[in-house]
């Protein structure tokens, strides 16, 4: 097992693609905030960089936030992409770079564990999604016309709500071929093009990648995700680390539920409960945080 822990760099990406205020509600600072303190609680020797736009910059700068992180850098890359639809081409981007194994990690995704001893050799993930009732399908006439079709060897996808990246030669590998499918289907510029046609690449491609190639990997859950039901099922892959009953103890990917009526209206009272448990603010001072934000 390798030693990570004195230099693991872990990333969080943030890009405010449609440059709207809106961006900018409760739950998604709050969201920020509990995943980058949690996993500063759980982590404390990891490497933690924050990139985000111009925009967000200088909407938190003031708010002492980005003392959460070792390092704050602004996204900068000129790809001829969709970025409405591709929005995460930003992370995409960094990783296509990397020279040095790291962790990317959603703003979404809540860290209840140290994972060190997780971190080998193995490409490590979230959880694996069921494809065929989700995903763009096999045969589609859009994705056939990409210079490099992705070939299908499983049913499943990889949810990289958390991804773990211990090659650098074959995340960049990974991340080149996922932002010239991505700029290939901007160009196409077809009715109908949504965010699945992004996560297409992002989480179906790898999968495949993986086992087309064997190589080693592994999830968090042990349990597949079905997306359109919004659940986990009782089948399981062989390869993951928790059994679904025990997730809530080590993490949590909010991922569709962000957009429960309920997680709207109350998710901010466990984002907020999160958060105080790294003691580094008060109820009160994430209040004024909040607040000094929806002001601006």
């Amino acid at each position: 097992m390798l030693n990570l822990k004195s230099y693991m760099k872990v990333i969080w990406v943030l890009e405010n693609v449609s440059q709207d205020k809106a961006f900018y509600t409760k739950n998604q600072i709050l969201m920020l905030m509990a995943s980058a303190t949690l996993w500063r609680k759980y982590h404390p020797d990891h490497n933690m960089v924050l990139y985000i736009d111009n925009l967000t910059y200088n909407t938190l700068n003031s708010t002492g936030i980005f003392q959460l992180w070792n390092d704050v850098r602004l996204l900068e890359y000129s790809d001829n992409i969709n970025r409405q639809i591709f929005w995460s081409t930003c992370k995409t981007k960094i990783i296509s770079e990397i020279d040095e194994p790291i962790i990317v990690v959603d703003h979404d995704f809540l860290i209840f564990n140290n994972i060190d001893k997780y971190l080998n050799t193995e490409v490590l993930y979230s959880y694996d999604e069921i494809a065929n009732n989700w995903y763009v399908k096999e045969n589609c006439s859009f994705s056939a016309k990409l210079t490099t079709p992705i070939e299908r060897v499983t049913d499943l996808a990889a949810n990289v709500s958390l991804l773990y990246l211990p090659d650098p030669k074959f995340a960049r590998k990974y991340a080149k071929q996922t932002l010239q499918n991505h700029s290939e289907f901007t160009k196409m510029d077809f009715e109908g093009m949504t965010a699945n046609w992004m996560i297409l690449s992002e989480q179906l491609m790898l999968k495949q990648w993986l086992v087309k190639d064997n190589i080693p990997h592994r999830t968090l859950n042990k349990s597949i995700f079905d997306i359109k039901q919004h659940k986990f099922i009782e089948k399981e892959t062989g390869i993951g680390i928790w059994k679904t009953e025990e997730m809530l103890l080590y993490y949590k990917h909010y991922g569709v539920e962000k957009r429960n009526e309920d997680f709207v209206k109350n998710g901010h009272k466990y984002l907020s409960r999160c958060i105080c448990a790294g003691k580094i603010w008060d109820i009160k001072q994430i209040n004024d945080i909040v607040e000094s934000i929806e002001d601006k």
